[in-house]
């Protein structure tokens, strides 16, 4: 058995003093930041009053394991493994600092809070806003079987459990009442003063679209009472929750479970000679109950684009109801953590080990393989509330092909041929050359629209972003090389056109793929022996070797100018690299 107690203690400042936002999208803006930065109007404000983590947990294991030796060929292992963790509890504030949402009840822990919002200590709301689960129960089977000489056969299938993140706890930091988050004016709806974040920057109502006709978008002018500095209230006391409306908050899903994984593989080796062996392995993974988030407040276009200032800029958040769960002006955004996502592996993997012998070693291995998930981690998918299988599609970090070789070779000496005989020993003996060579297919490309036009998501106060994508109007064209395509375009952006408003986008996610890898890491290096116990070595190493450009996967916003292009080149490589250095040994 293995217990053990673990401890985040996260101090988090967050905006404390407020800033300022331009991005050349603003009400007012000239299309321009540093024009805007230079006029003062910027596109929006944020503002914090940050908090602390303090949560704990117990993570409790214990394991029973059996060996059957059935023939001298044929082994088999089986085992079944029990696991227990506590939810990570913020024990700051009492225990009391998560929101928990639960339709129609009124909380009587802080009873002034609207009806839905509750807290630890109502019914059925724990610290944690999530119950500890005892039937995680993890089987596992293994095999290995020599059925021939020089041939080994090993399989094994196995449920195994995760602990949960501690990202999921810095969430609630801006839990109310405990602390608070604003866009300063832009919380009424206004747009934020340069230099007074809770006045207007307009004096008076200005039009600023469709003007002269009956949809005219008018921009209202005002100011609102500056929230700061803020103190947080004791528990219990009254509160007026207004402070803080509209509500962007981020609740547990009461179902909240332990992600656990199914491994399973099928491996085949052969020993070719005395030292080299094949291998041929199949290796199979399957993800159930990961950690993923959604909206539980989203917006109904329909209803949306029939409802007063529910516009298509999606600033909708000022209409009271748009087919909403609850009234917009009152829960901006109830951002969910749950575990309702999963995720399937399947590869082929080929490899060819030789040891060393007569000056040289290797290996080289190749897979083949597929990952898809409908959110490959907590922070990568804002889930399509209406069907979360809507996101299923390849993962980040899928790879279809990838080879790998790693060779170290001792270059015999050349004075083992007569005609060089007579050069020295110090000269001719301890060369060795190795290297590490890459190639690897591209990973996916996550196509986005940052401005939301769907009107299912409310974009100034959605907890998790909104998730809207563009639409497919024609076949996807690859450009492949970015040295020769128009702007340095890996793919064609005119397959692709903004959502129609109130509807969202039909781009599947991540279905297709980004530049892939070509490196070749080498080694040169020569040993000299000065005397029996010392030795000096001169070595150059040189990385990307052939100064293959590496590229980046291009811009996936189409709301970017710069859609489809590509900006950079990937972080993980760099342009060819020499690298001398000089070793005494003694």
């Amino acid at each position: 058995m293995d217990v053990r107690r673990g401890r985040v203690f996260n101090p988090f400042a967050g905006e404390n003093n407020g800033g300022y936002f331009f991005e050349g999208g603003g009400v007012f803006s000239t299309g321009l930041p540093g024009a805007d930065f230079e006029l003062g109007f910027p596109d929006f404000y944020e503002q914090s009053a940050g908090g602390i983590i303090d949560a704990r947990a117990w993570e409790m294991y214990s394991f029973i394991q059996d060996q059957w030796r059935i023939k001298p060929r044929f082994t088999l292992t089986y085992g079944l493994g029990w696991e227990v963790e506590t939810p990570l509890t913020d024990v700051r504030n009492h225990g009391l600092a998560i929101n928990a949402f639960r339709p129609s009840e009124q909380s009587q822990v802080f009873p002034t809070a609207p009806r839905g919002l509750v807290f630890p200590g109502d019914p059925g709301v724990t610290s944690s806003g999530y119950h500890t689960h005892y039937n995680n129960f993890g089987p596992r089977i293994g095999l290995a079987l020599s059925p021939a000489k020089d041939w080994s056969v090993r399989a094994g299938w196995g449920i195994y459990y995760d602990n949960s993140e501690e990202d999921l706890t810095l969430q609630n930091l801006l839990a109310p009442p405990f602390s608070i988050s604003d866009s300063g004016a832009g919380d009424a709806g206004l747009a934020p003063n340069f230099g007074q974040p809770f006045t207007s920057q307009n004096t008076v109502p200005l039009c600023v679209a469709k003007c002269g006709t009956s949809g005219a978008v008018i921009q209202p002018a005002g100011s609102i009472p500056n929230k700061y500095p803020f103190t947080p209230p004791a528990p219990g006391s009254p509160v007026d929750f207004s402070f803080f409306e509209p509500l962007v908050l981020n609740v547990m899903d009461p179902n909240l479970s332990v992600q656990y994984v199914i491994n399973y593989n099928l491996t085949i080796q052969r020993q070719l000679t005395p030292t080299m062996v094949a291998t041929l392995s199949y290796v199979g993974a399957q993800g159930h109950r990961l950690e993923s988030r959604y909206e539980a407040n989203p917006v109904n276009p329909a209803i949306c684009r029939a409802t007063p200032g529910c516009d298509d800029l999606n600033v909708a958040s000022f209409a009271p109801q748009a087919g909403t769960v609850e009234p917009l002006n009152v829960f901006g955004s109830i951002g969910t953590e749950c575990t309702c996502t999963h995720s399937n592996y399947n590869s082929l993997q080929l490899s060819l080990r030789k040891g060393f012998s007569q000056g040289l070693v290797f290996t080289a291995a190749y897979t083949y393989s597929h990952a898809l998930d409908n959110a490959s981690g907590f922070e990568d998918v804002n889930l399509i509330p209406s069907n979360f299988n809507l996101d299923y599609g390849d993962s980040q970090y899928d790879a279809r092909h990838r080879f790998v070789a790693t060779y170290l070779y001792k270059v015999p000496s050349i004075r083992q041929f007569s005609a060089f005989h007579l050069l020295p020993s110090r000269l001719t003996d301890g060369w060795a050359i190795s290297g590490v060579t890459t190639f690897q297919s591209g990973f996916p490309v996550t196509l986005t629209q940052s401005v939301p036009d769907s009107l299912q998501c409310n974009a100034t106060f959605s907890f998790y972003g909104c998730w809207d994508r563009p639409q497919v109007v024609q076949k996807l064209r690859l450009f492949g090389n970015p040295r020769n395509s128009p702007n340095h375009e890996y793919f064609d952006p005119n397959g692709f056109a903004m959502e129609p408003a109130g509807v969202l986008g039909n781009v599947g996610r991540n279905f297709f793929h980004g530049p892939g890898l070509n490196n070749w890491d080498m080694s040169l290096w020569k040993d000299t022996a000065i005397t029996e116990r010392t030795t000096l070595q001169l070595r150059i190493d040189a990385f990307n070797v052939f100064n293959h450009a590496q590229f980046a996967n291009p811009v996936g916003d189409i709301s970017d100018p710069r859609f489809g292009q590509i900006l950079n080149t990937n972080p993980n490589s760099t342009a060819r690299l020499l690298q001398l250095s000089a070793k005494f040994s003694f």
